[in-house]
């Protein structure tokens, strides 16, 4: 059983994920519209995986550091926390 600390960085990454999720969608809804093959509209696209990447990194580690736990414990995550599903369906 998780103490409360625990339950609230879970579930702070499990917010970080749907963000995360939802900003890769958005991402693809704007991108594949305008072509796979226009390699401009890729760097952007790519740009905005990137930026979502390291603002769920961001996430990660703030909820982490306010939790009080180890950033060892948390170094390199990827992927969702097991239990917390998060969707991007609005």
């Amino acid at each position: 059983m998780a103490t409360s600390a625990e339950q609230t960085f879970i579930n702070a990454v499990g917010v970080a994920a749907s963000t995360r999720q939802v900003a890769y969608a958005a991402a693809f809804a704007t991108y594949a519209p305008n072509g796979f093959g226009v390699f401009a509209n890729l760097a952007t696209y790519l740009a905005a995986i990137v930026t979502a990447d390291n603002a769920y990194q961001d996430a990660v580690q703030s909820a982490a550091t306010t939790a009080a736990i180890s950033p060892r414990a948390v170094d390199n995550l990827q992927g969702v926390m097991g239990g917390k599903m998060a969707s991007i369906l609005t």
